[in-house]
């Protein structure tokens, strides 16, 4: 497949494994994007490193967990510096706990709501910084049907999904204010059983 003349750069968080390296790949070998890879894990950014480079893409690695702010930040810095202007930015990466209210542990809540809440809010934040200035740009956010409907023993995970589908509202009626040409997006997946 031809790729275009300047590909876009795209950031994605979640970007080693599951949900966030499926775009990943598609992003490469439809477009032969320049991808800057968020996550945690060496091995498995390396892995999709390898992807993005064989499909005909370009990859750097940013070793980052995305609960902190300052290193998300830094990662965002280092994509425009390497790669040019971030086009668009998914967030994806995520975690979870199963089990009922009860037996789930004030600290597991707290690492799923830092994780897949704000986690995303610190990526949103790093892109609109870049963005609001040039006017343009997509931010993606993967959410999941559970933004709508809570369900038994995975109360951290939706009540995190419905935080970002109430940050997303609020995003989205600023960006009109302004007047904006950044696009939101959010999509909301169904049930996976991703590693």
């Amino acid at each position: 497949m031809k790729h275009p003349k300047k590909p876009r750069v795209i950031v994605v968080t979640g970007a080693a494994a599951g949900v966030g390296r499926a775009p990943v790949k598609m992003f490469a070998e439809t477009e032969g994007a320049h991808i800057g890879l968020i996550a945690r894990l060496m091995e498995a950014l390396e892995g999709a490193q390898r992807d993005v480079e064989r499909l005909g893409g370009k990859a750097i690695i940013l070793q980052c967990d995305v609960t902190d702010a300052e290193g998300v930040e830094a990662a965002a810095e280092r994509v425009e510096r390497e790669l040019g202007p971030i086009d668009v930015w998914v967030n994806v990466a995520m975690t979870s706990v199963f089990g009922f209210i009860k037996d789930v542990t004030p600290a597991e809540f707290k690492r799923v709501t830092e994780v897949c809440y704000l986690g995303y809010v610190n990526g949103t934040l790093a892109a609109l910084k870049r963005m609001l200035p040039r006017d343009r740009g997509h931010i993606i956010q993967v959410g999941s049907a559970l933004a709508y409907r809570g369900i038994p023993l995975q109360a951290a995970y939706c009540a995190s999904k419905h935080a970002i589908q109430g940050f997303m509202d609020s995003l989205r009626a600023e960006l009109i204010h302004y007047k904006s040409h950044i696009v939101p997006v959010m999509v909301q997946m169904p049930a996976l059983n991703t590693p």
